[in-house]
């Protein structure tokens, strides 16, 4: 996945007003079962994000929590409108966490590097006018070959988890 940085005046140089808009933006998302979702998956956003913004370089504008559709295989799964509904109820007091059903509404299952391509293009299109952000992994319970291996197919995933 390509990597888009925001280009700006050198950190010295802005003033309190501007550092905000020199900070590169980040969209941080988690991909899984969420079967059920937890207080660590939710720990983990935050984690993540305040360790960003320690940088200095970098301002998380949200978070994505991705749960996968009901054919990915894992055993005892319960069905995705069941794991989206206990998201998003966990999710009921964060301002800056949301649950997208995308992947789980798709017929079959479907590669992490397919989501970050969904995600990467849907945060162009809102952010068309404004900076470019960088998309950056905080979780998952995907093996990181499924990730980084392009000719791995869903098949060959499967295969591997049982």
């Amino acid at each position: 996945m390509e990597r888009y940085e925001v280009k700006c005046a050198p950190q010295q140089d802005c003033d309190a007003s501007t550092k905000m808009k020199c900070k590169i933006p980040v969209v941080l998302l988690a991909c899984g079962s969420f079967n059920p979702i937890t207080n660590m998956h939710l720990r983990l956003f935050e984690v993540a994000r305040d360790h960003l913004h320690q940088t200095g370089m970098y301002q998380v504008i949200e978070g994505i929590i991705s749960p996968v559709n009901d054919n990915y295989g894992k055993k005892d799964l319960a069905a995705a409108k069941h794991r989206v509904a206990m998201v998003q109820l966990a999710l009921q007091t964060s301002n800056w966490i949301r649950v997208d059903q995308w992947e789980s509404e798709q017929k079959d299952w479907i590669e992490t590097v397919k989501v970050l391509r969904h995600h990467y293009d849907e945060l162009l299109k809102s952010l068309s006018k404004r900076k470019e952000a960088t998309s950056s992994m905080v979780g998952t319970e995907i093996p990181p070959e499924d990730i980084t291996t392009p000719t791995l197919t869903g098949e060959e995933t499967k295969a591997q988890k049982t």
